[in-house]
């Protein structure tokens, strides 16, 4: 019977000093946090702190060299981003170093180094797009507002980021491009004239005076159309018994909506094409 309670007794005695030991490093660990909690605020503000200061980097960049660079805005963005990113990179190792005190900048590097081939592998899309996203902003194949083509996606350039290129189409939706695609793929730029060319086709009877014929057309194009196109010029392209098939092409500013232009071409020369079915 006494061995019985002794053992009961040396379970409960070893349960209760378990128990003492668990409460002990959670309290220790508890009491570790709280102390390091003063450390992680200062962190915190000092990362908002540096945070701040890539905005304002990027304001005074805007202030001082916007006269400058006015004809390559491309090239402010870029000086605007890396430079807030390099900024903000300083900030996190700053706010590192006061949180974790025995963290060095030496360490961060060399977890880089062990674990570059993974991360490379994991980031390769990523590092790609930025990269081309420098080279797009640095070489300026096209820029914000311009009218591009890449593929089948077509619309206006709103925003070159260094990830991704943001197209606003004439529908009003939004495509976000990654920039590898736009760098490696081929891309047509409607306005990099600061106007785009357009045409269209249609038949009419033949007549005598051809010439007098492509006359009436421009002059009721230039009377009812806006001052948006310039340059018209008609040409026959075919011509039969009947009938001639004539293509009309003019420029078109490069702000304008396709769409809305070729509307008013054609209903201008509706009349001609009403007199073709009553002929």
């Amino acid at each position: 019977m006494m061995n019985t309670f002794e053992k009961l007794n040396n379970g409960i005695s070893q349960s209760l000093s378990h128990y003492e030991t668990m409460t002990s490093s959670v309290n220790t660990m508890v009491q570790a946090f709280w102390l390091r909690v003063p450390y992680l605020v200062l962190a915190l503000l000092v990362f908002i702190l540096f945070w701040f200061l890539s905005k304002l980097f990027k304001s005074l960049t805007a202030k001082l060299l916007a006269g400058r660079l006015s004809n390559r805005m491309n090239l402010l963005l870029v000086l605007q981003r890396i430079g807030g990113a390099l900024i903000i990179f300083a900030g996190f190792l700053a706010a590192m170093m006061i949180a974790i005190p025995d963290f060095t900048p030496a360490q961060l590097i060399s977890a880089l180094g062990i674990g570059s081939v993974a991360i490379g592998f994991a980031f390769k899309d990523i590092f790609q797009n930025l990269l081309s996203g420098i080279l797009l902003l640095l070489s300026e194949p096209f820029r914000i507002g311009d009218r591009i083509v890449s593929g089948s996606f077509e619309g206006t350039v709103e925003n070159i980021e260094i990830r991704a290129t943001t197209l606003r189409t004439y529908d009003g939706r939004r495509i976000v491009i990654p920039n590898a695609q736009l760098f490696t793929s081929p891309v047509t730029v409607n306005t990099s004239s600061g106007k785009y060319r357009q045409s269209t086709t249609f038949s009419l009877p033949v007549a005598s005076d051809m010439d007098a014929v492509k006359n009436q057309i421009i002059a009721s194009i230039q009377q009812c159309c806006s001052n948006d196109i310039s340059d018209l010029e008609i040409a026959v392209i075919a011509l039969s018994d009947t009938s001639a098939t004539m293509e009309l092409r003019w420029w078109a500013q490069g702000h304008t909506d396709n769409n809305r232009i070729l509307d008013e071409v054609l209903s201008c020369i509706q009349p001609f094409l009403m007199k073709e079915q009553k002929d």
